[in-house]
């Protein structure tokens, strides 16, 4: 896939997320809460952005130091931000390989739009019903060994 030319067909959904995305347990075993779809969604769709906390490197160390980084995310110029404390569902896309083999496969990236909002975009068709998931990274899975 290449991701140049994905995020040049970015497609927003023009209605609320909460209109179409709904939180339940994973299809993941002990992965917690999963981000599912109640409509079909397309590749190259917007499904939903990430929002919280920007923080500085003093803020960030402290939250690090007390276990509190799981929902850390590397902006482009260097800032974290951190989704922890908000109600943003893109935060619960789960990692289908990060933990291991699972019968499931990745169904979206995290990228940058056009306005640099991080978003969750499908790399495939997915349909109503299905779980949505992104890999996390390396550096993420790396920290938590």
């Amino acid at each position: 896939m290449q991701i140049s030319a994905l995020i040049a067909e970015l497609n927003p959904i023009e209605i609320p997320e909460s209109d179409y995305l709904f939180i339940q347990d994973s299809g993941i075993s002990n992965a917690g809460k999963g981000l599912f779809t109640a409509i079909t969604i397309y590749k190259a769709e917007i499904i939903a952005k990430f929002e919280g906390e920007i923080l500085n490197a003093e803020e960030s160390a402290l939250r690090k130091a007390s276990g509190e980084d799981n929902y850390f995310m590397m902006l482009p110029d260097g800032k974290i931000l951190d989704c922890m404390h908000t109600t943003c569902f893109a935060k619960y896309a789960n990692d289908a390989t990060g933990l291991g083999v699972t019968q499931f496969k990745n169904n979206a990236v995290i990228l940058a739009d056009e306005t640099n909002a991080i978003c969750l975009v499908a790399i495939r068709k997915i349909q109503a019903g299905e779980e949505i998931f992104c890999s996390y990274g390396a550096r993420y899975w790396n920290k938590k060994k």
